[in-house]
C-alpha cells in the first residue's frame, strides 16, 4: 500500500480583543514606544483584554461572543499613570481609575468559548505596554526615562473594543469594533 504524503495543516487563525485609547498625550506614548517597544510598528498603543489565541472558531463566532459580553457593560472611565517594570522585560503604564471594571470585563470575556484560553498562572493587571527589552540595563534606562516622561495621568473612556486578527508576524488587523452598552 503506497503511503500518502500529508499536507501540513495551515495554522489556526489567531484573534485578540483590545481597546485603542484616543486620549490626550497619546502621541507622546507612541513616540516613546517607537524608541523602546519593538512591536510599536505592528500595533498602536492598546490595552489588551483578551490576549492572542489560536482557535478553530471563525471571526464571526469570536465577535459574537465579544458582542454578548461587552453589550452588558457601560462605558468605563479609565486613567493610566504609574510606570512599572515587569518581569525584567517590560515597562507598563498601569491603569488606576477603572482598573477593577477593566478586570471584570477581561474576566467576563474569558467565559464560554474562551474559557480554556485564560492563563490562570498569570493575574491580569490592566496596562498599556510602552517598552520591551531583554537587556536589563537598557530596560532600566528606559524605565527612568518613562518616569520622567509620563508623570501626568492619561484619561479616557472605554466605549468600544476591537476584535483583532493576529498574523504570524505579529501584525494586527481590526476586524470589528464593538460598542459597550450606551443605554
Amino acid at each position: 500500500m503506497p503511503t500518502r504524503l500529508r499536507r501540513p495543516r495551515p495554522p489556526l487563525p489567531r484573534f485578540a480583543v483590545a481597546w485603542f485609547p484616543a486620549f490626550e498625550g497619546l502621541a507622546r506614548i507612541e513616540a516613546f514606544r517607537a524608541l523602546h517597544d519593538p512591536t510599536a510598528m505592528l500595533v498602536p498603543a492598546h490595552l489588551t483584554l483578551v490576549f492572542p489565541f489560536a482557535t478553530a472558531q471563525t471571526a464571526l463566532q469570536v465577535s459574537t461572543h465579544v458582542q454578548r459580553v461587552v453589550s452588558r457593560f457601560p462605558p468605563i472611565p479609565v486613567a493610566f499613570r504609574p510606570v512599572r517594570l515587569f518581569a525584567n522585560e517590560f515597562i507598563f503604564l498601569m491603569a488606576t481609575r477603572g482598573a477593577a471594571s477593566v478586570v471584570e470585563l477581561h474576566d467576563r470575556l474569558y467565559t464560554r468559548s474562551l474559557r480554556a484560553k485564560l492563563r490562570r498562572d498569570l493575574s491580569y493587571e490592566p496596562h498599556i505596554t510602552i517598552a520591551r527589552n531583554a537587556d536589563l540595563a537598557a530596560l532600566e534606562a528606559a524605565h527612568e526615562e518613562a518616569q520622567e516622561c509620563f508623570g501626568a495621568e492619561f484619561r479616557g473612556v472605554i466605549r468600544e473594543v476591537s476584535v483583532l486578527a493576529v498574523a504570524s508576524d505579529g501584525r494586527i488587523e481590526r476586524l470589528k469594533d464593538i460598542a459597550l452598552d450606551s443605554a
